[in-house]
């Protein structure tokens, strides 16, 4: 009985020191700093790509439209790379090469087919375009957290600036006890904010890994990662 009682007493030890040790962790602040990002970078991706696909396409009929496909091709492709080695960077995740290492083309225009002809760089036009409604979920949810964790941190002044102000008799906006209660409250909830914020971060993680890097050698033709 008493070794059942220390094995759970132990088991919930580590999972509090657990739950703690994230607001101790470098990655966690790393994943909040990605996230930050997602939001500025996401809505500059799907700007530049909508409106050039579009002009790119609409422009077709009179020839025009295919260098600037070929313009917005080649910006998605740095794009992408670029997004990889953001999240190897900040999120400490390793993502497979966005194509085998083979031959190289021997000229531009193979080396342009190859390319046109890798899954991974259509899966990186679906990453940048869905990265925008994503990093706004994101981002959202993660300030949101935060926000709600300052300002139970700061209940008990709000309340006393509200009660030190004129109201109605009888009317006491402030209470002591909940004011208390909230502070106190402030830590556990800040401290589920960053796990939350860990869990947004490795989720994007996953997507990345996905998206940006070839998934099996029938993926990609060249050597063409920047």
């Amino acid at each position: 009985m008493f070794g059942r009682a220390n094995t759970a007493f132990s088991l919930l030890r580590r999972h509090l020191r657990d739950f703690v040790a994230v607001a101790f962790r470098k990655q966690t602040y790393l994943n909040f700093l990605y996230l930050l990002f997602t939001f500025p970078l996401g809505t500059a991706y799907f700007v530049f790509l909508v409106t050039g696909l579009s002009l790119g396409f609409h422009l077709l009929g009179i020839w025009l439209g295919i260098p600037i496909l070929l313009l917005v091709f080649l910006a998605w492709w740095e794009m992408a790379s670029f997004e990889r080695q953001l999240a190897e960077w900040l999120l400490d995740v390793k993502i497979p090469p966005m194509s085998h290492t083979v031959t190289k083309p021997d000229s531009v225009l193979e080396n342009w087919v190859s390319r046109l002809k890798n899954p991974v760089s259509w899966k990186a036009l679906l990453f940048l375009l869905l990265k925008f409604p994503l990093g706004v979920f994101s981002l959202g949810v993660s300030l949101f957290m935060i926000t709600m964790t300052v300002l139970l941190f700061l209940t008990p002044l709000i309340g006393y600036a509200l009660d030190s102000g004129p109201h109605q008799a009888g009317f006491h906006p402030y209470s002591s006890e909940l004011s208390l209660i909230a502070f106190f409250s402030a830590l556990p909830v800040g401290m589920l904010s960053l796990h939350v914020i860990n869990l947004l971060a490795g989720t994007a993680g996953k997507f990345a890994v996905l998206m940006l890097g070839v998934s099996s050698k029938k993926d990609g033709f060249a050597d063409q990662e920047s």
